[in-house]
Formats: C-alpha cells, sequence, structure tokens
C-alpha cells in the first residue's frame, strides 16, 4: 500500500511573513478587484472571501513553539512521575531490609534485582512498580513492613503511580502526535494562502506591466525596499 506523502512547504519564508504579506496583497487585491476581474475571471467573488478565510484559517492554528510547550510540559510531568515511582520502589526495598534482615530473596522478589533494568524505562518501571506492590499486599509481608514503619499510603503509592506513570506517558505520546497533526494543518493551510497570493501577484505582473506603482505592489518582497520592475536579463557573452 503507497504511504501518504509528507506535507512539506511550498514557499522559503517564515509562516508569519506570509501571513503579513498575505494581509498586504490581499488588501491590494480588493483595491484593484475590478481590473483583475475583468481580465481573469477567475478572481470574481468568492476569490478574495476564500483567500481572507483560508489566511484566517492559517492564523488561527497555533504556532508550533505552542505545541513544543505543551509537548515539553508532558514530558517533564512523567520524569516527575517516574522520580516518584523511582522513590517509592526504593522507600519498600529500605523497609523490605529493615522487615527481612539479610534475607537475599525478599529483595529478589520484591524486585530488587529488575530495578537497574528498568528504573528509567516508561514501560518497565510502572510493571516493575505493580509486581512490588503486589508482593507488598501480601497480608504477612506487609504486617512485617508495617511494623517497621512503612506506612499503608507508600504501599498503595507503588501502584498509584504506576497507573499514573502508564496514563501519562500516553498524554505525552498525544501530545507528540498532536505537535505533527498541528504542523500538517499549518503546512496545509498555509500553502492554500501562498497558492492564492502567489497567483495573484503572478498575474498581476502581466495586469500592470505598464504601472510601476501597482507592480511594486504586488511583488512577493519583504517590504524593506521598494522593487523595481526587473529589466531585461543581459544578452549571453559570445565566445570567441
Amino acid at each position: 500500500m503507497k504511504h501518504p506523502e509528507e506535507v512539506s512547504r511550498i514557499f522559503s519564508r517564515p509562516d508569519e511573513e506570509v501571513l503579513q504579506q498575505s494581509d498586504l496583497k490581499l488588501g491590494s487585491f480588493n483595491e484593484n478587484k475590478s481590473l483583475f476581474v475583468e481580465r481573469f475571471s477567475q478572481f470574481g467573488d468568492p476569490f478574495a472571501a476564500d483567500w481572507a478565510a483560508a489566511t484566517a484559517t492559517a492564523r488561527s492554528i497555533p504556532p508550533d513553539y505552542v505545541s513544543v510547550s505543551n509537548q515539553s510540559a508532558e514530558t517533564e510531568a512523567l520524569k516527575a512521575l517516574m522520580e516518584k515511582g523511582r522513590n517509592c520502589f526504593q522507600t519498600l526495598l529500605l523497609y523490605t531490609q529493615l522487615a527481612f534482615p539479610g534475607d537475599g530473596i525478599m529483595l529478589n522478589v520484591m524486585g530488587q534485582q529488575q530495578y537497574f533494568a528498568s528504573h528509567n524505562s516508561h514501560l518497565k518501571l510502572p510493571v516493575l512498580l505493580k509486581s512490588a506492590y503486589a508482593q507488598a499486599s501480601i497480608p504477612e509481608i506487609k504486617q512485617a513492613l508495617m511494623s517497621k514503619g512503612m506506612k499503608e499510603t507508600d504501599i498503595e503509592d507503588l501502584l498509584n503511580i504506576a497507573e499514573s506513570i502508564i496514563n501519562q506517558e500516553i498524554v505525552q505520546k498525544n501530545a507528540i502526535k498532536g505537535r505533527t497533526l498541528d504542523a500538517n494543518k499549518r503546512i496545509t493551510a498555509l500553502n492554500l494562502v501562498w497558492e492564492k497570493m502567489s497567483l495573484v501577484c503572478q498575474c498581476a505582473k502581466l495586469l500592470f506591466q505598464d504601472d510601476a506603482v501597482r507592480y511594486n505592489l504586488f511583488l512577493l518582497s519583504d517590504g524593506a525596499t521598494a522593487v523595481s520592475k526587473p529589466a531585461p536579463a543581459p544578452a549571453p557573452a559570445v565566445q570567441k
């Protein structure tokens, strides 16, 4: 099955510049609309309204830094939960050592040997915490742990934080996917704006070829300097 093509920009300018230019060119177009329509019938209604709507849609999509900020916030939240999970597990191991001194088997039952491979894994740490919770909840083990000062909430936290890590990772993954979706929507919307604007500007070169002022209004420049109608390219040099 054919994979869908990746959405890419058909322009090389910053997004905000495209939107600014679109506002300016649309205003100039509306001022000269009758001249455009007289020569190019496709610019009749609802072309201007569609152009304005396309620009508004593109501007309404949050810029990439917003998506990045959301993604970063969810990532930091996941990191915080992972740290809590590690602390809870270490607390369990400490009380296990106090309740069952010198009992290496009990430490292994709690998952001590699996900790190194799991402590930084979003997938493995919740599994380890849930397994530790199940063992720590066995009545005689739980009683021994609590007799040394471990609180029941400490044991419950093993399960609660494991579930929170699982849920937060889903939120983080969705934030990453959301950034890609937003980017595709933004690029698609901006491409539509660019298509309409560049078509008008291209047609304006013919329409205003004898009107330097209006010709310059429809040049796709950054507005820093007025650009005159380009001079004909020099003839190629004749090789001797």
